[in-house]
């Protein structure tokens, strides 16, 4: 067989890579089944099919086939009222009122690379490596409609790619009423589910349970992904750990409203659902008209959550980020927030640039409080023009003056907000989304723009764009620090008011889309007050994330392993900020502050103008090793040792992709007086080589690291960090 490849043979569908196949089976010409999702197959003969028995209350799909129900078979996507009474994929509605939705197989075709969803950020092409994408068509007479659900298996990957497209082929309306972008079933096995929670400054915060009967539910209806819970899932053997075990992950490549759906019905099934939340969602299709979810990318591995990351780590590293900013060095910035807050000027900042060149910084970022009449948050969101009491000369006194010292300026834009005080609002009050009897409510004193019409877009462009061009900044900070409220819009007719949410997600990607394309060399960060918004969607247009606002080093541990299960530390930002710290007024030790952020995108959020000179000297020494690790901790592979949501210990390592040099961080809350040592255990060095610890010169070989482990102790004190470097040499 091919290292990958989508075949079709006695009404078996198999896409397989050299790591994973995924089977589904037609049944009678009319049915679509899932058979298998696991480790690659040279070969299947439909061994783990049961016989069909006859249930009591059971609805026969077939009267042919009085043993044959789809309450009972496993599904590839699936309808209500169609004697499947488990949570459905797809619902529909004609313009009669009456559901519809009896899909029957149509046809298929097999296509070279991969499908771009229209509007939508997806997985990407990759030059040199191959994908073929699985187009299976279904129909519902009834209504017209046709549904197409798509898959493509990716070449040396063990991801698998789906969505779903609803095309209007009748002769009148139907409404969308529920489009996932994925659904999957399989016999239960005792698997436990694992997620991530959160809120504002406690991001991916993760929580693993046993599945009972029934239905678990969650997802987002704040108009963003959001940080309560990102739309992410893993189904994991018992026994599954860091290092070994069964685990089927899947993640949405989505912004706005999600849901995620685990059932274990009577039968013990489990299916497992993931795409736009229903609630207050529906979408009309005029004839001809099609509708398309987001993707969902599937990924199995038999080497636990530590292999499962790798799977998306390289998949996005390499499909899913701006092509533009594979392989390049991000620049260490320094931040103005912690530093000014509201409080910033060219005064202020012109002394901070020549500054933070002479310490080795590469770019500072003038975050809020530079435009309009901003001294809080309660103004000027929509009118982004310099606020000349603060910066007399406009900004370009500071690009001249980073220029002149070798260091690069960066912006910090809010663009999808707009405040009550504001000309904007004052010039175009229906801006603002809003239901047309009621006054919006506010968050963080501001409005959400409505994003749903074309010409709100074209203004966020055009403003933005001139801006760009008017002061030629390197960066840019896009952040969004409220939920949405008020889902209406002034433009939506009232058989239309189920599409705001997503229309607002479409205009946003098309913001997104056109500026990173105008502006490609704009090393663009997302943000939402923190990691609000840290999505794949999001990751498509946007590299990098300043994964929360809490930049307190014992918290950052959680958070960043968190996020780690689904992002690479190229797409993490992490910063150092003083102490005592900001968020939590914990007193960390410099040394474990500048870990943290040492395992990510490394900057710094504290004002360096009031630094001692053995603190200066500290920092300096701090971003010059930094450089020179660079390389291998945004490029290399990241591995997860110790987690922190299971005791006092976290560790992790970053390995290049040689394996020759590795760089392993452990830390703890706090110090055990009846801890000895911790012994952490590293399967992912080459067991064939010597490695050198570089401060103690002592030799280990890649087995015992492997089997034996690394016994490593804590000093004495609070939140203490320790980092060890091991390089490898060649075994004689």
């Amino acid at each position: 067989m091919n290292s990958f490849d989508i075949q079709f043979h006695n009404g078996q569908f198999h896409l397989f890579s050299s790591k994973v196949s995924y089977i589904c089976e037609l049944h009678k010409d009319a049915w679509l089944l899932h058979r298998y999702w696991d480790p690659r197959l040279t070969a299947y003969h439909g061994a783990n099919c049961p016989e069909p028995v006859k249930r009591t209350f059971a609805a026969a799909a077939d009267p042919e086939e009085p043993a044959f129900s789809l309450e009972m078979e496993p599904q590839e996507f699936s309808c209500p009222h169609q004697g499947d009474y488990r949570e459905s994929s797809l619902a529909l509605r004609r313009q009669d009122g009456w559901p519809a939705g009896r899909f029957r197989y149509q046809g298929y075709e097999i296509t070279e690379g991969l499908y771009a969803p229209e509007d939508l950020p997806h997985i990407r092409p990759l030059d040199g490596k191959g994908a073929k994408t699985l187009s299976i068509r279904l129909r519902d007479e009834a209504s017209g409609a046709m549904l197409t659900l798509r898959y493509s298996v990716l070449e040396d990957s063990a991801a698998i790619v789906r969505s779903a497209e609803i095309t209007n082929e009748g002769t009148g309306p139907i409404w969308v009423e529920r489009a996932f972008s994925a659904l999957l079933d399989m016999p239960y096995d005792g698997e436990e589910l694992v997620t991530f929670h959160g809120t504002h400054q406690k991001e991916f915060q993760m929580d693993r349970r046993l599945i009972g009967h029934g239905t678990i539910s969650f997802g987002s209806t704040r108009g963003a992904s959001g940080p309560q819970y990102p739309p992410f899932a893993a189904l994991c053997a018992p026994e599954a750990a860091e290092h070994s075990g069964e685990v089927r992950a899947l993640q949405l490549i989505y912004s706005g409203n999600h849901c995620v759906r685990v059932e274990r019905d009577q039968y013990d099934h489990l299916r497992l659902t993931t795409g736009i939340h229903p609630e207050g969602f529906s979408w009309k299709l005029e004839p001809g008209e099609r509708f398309q979810t987001p993707e969902a990318v599937l990924v199995y591995s038999g080497q636990g959550f530590n292999g499962m990351s790798q799977v998306f780590h390289q998949l996005y590293t390499e499909r899913l980020f701006p092509r533009q900013w594979a392989g390049r060095t991000r620049p260490i910035l320094l931040n103005s927030w912690e530093m000014c807050y509201f409080d910033v000027s060219e005064e202020k900042l012109l002394p901070v640039i020549r500054e933070a060149a002479a310490l080795g910084f590469e770019l500072v970022v003038l975050d809020d409080g530079w435009f309009g009449h901003r001294n809080n948050s309660k103004s000027s969101l929509g009118d982004w023009t310099v606020n000349r009491e603060k910066f007399p000369n406009g900004l370009t006194p500071l690009l001249d003056c980073a220029r002149e010292n070798g260091i690069q300026l960066g912006i910090w834009f809010e663009s999808e907000m707009i405040s009550p005080d504001s000309d904007l609002m004052r010039a175009h009050p229906d801006w603002a989304a809003r239901f047309p009897d009621d006054a919006p409510l506010l968050g963080r004193n501001q409005l959400v723009l409505d994003l749903t019409r074309r010409e709100v877009q074209d203004y966020v462009l055009d403003t933005l764009s001139g801006f760009l061009r008017t002061y030629p900044v390197s960066y840019v900070k896009w952040d969004m620090n409220r939920h949405m409220t008020d889902p209406g819009s002034a433009s939506l007719p009232p058989d239309r008011t189920g599409e705001f949410f997503h229309r607002y997600m479409l205009g946003l990607y098309r913001i997104l889309h056109e500026l990173t394309a105008r502006f490609p060399e704009i090393l663009f960060e997302n943000c939402s007050s923190g990691g609000g918004r840290f999505d794949p969607g999001m990751s498509f247009y946007m590299p990098q994330t300043w994964c929360s606002d809490n930049t307190d080093a014992l918290d950052r541990q959680s958070i960043q392993y968190g996020a780690s299960y689904m992002f690479p530390p190229s797409a993490i930002s992490a910063h150092v900020s003083a102490v005592p710290n900001h968020q939590t007024g914990r007193m960390i030790p410099f040394e474990t502050r500048a870990a943290l952020a040492s395992s990510a995108n490394m900057g710094y959020e504290l004002n360096i103008l009031d630094l001692s000179p053995e603190e200066r000297e500290q920092v300096r020494e701090h971003l010059a090793l930094y450089k020179e690790e660079r390389d291998l901790i945004l490029g290399g592979a990241f591995y997860r040792l110790r987690s922190p949501f299971d005791g006092n210990l976290c560790a992790w390592m970053l390995v290049d992709r040689k394996r020759e040099k590795a760089i392993l961080y452990a830390f703890a809350a706090s110090y055990d007086v009846s801890c000895l040592s911790a012994v952490l255990k590293i399967p992912y060095l080459d067991q064939k080589k010597l490695y050198v610890e570089r401060n103690t010169g002592r030799r280990f070989s890649g087995e015992e690291l492997r089997y034996a482990g690394l016994a490593v102790r804590f000093p004495q004190g609070d939140f203490p960090a320790i980092k060890i470097v091991l390089q490898a040499e060649t075994m004689s």
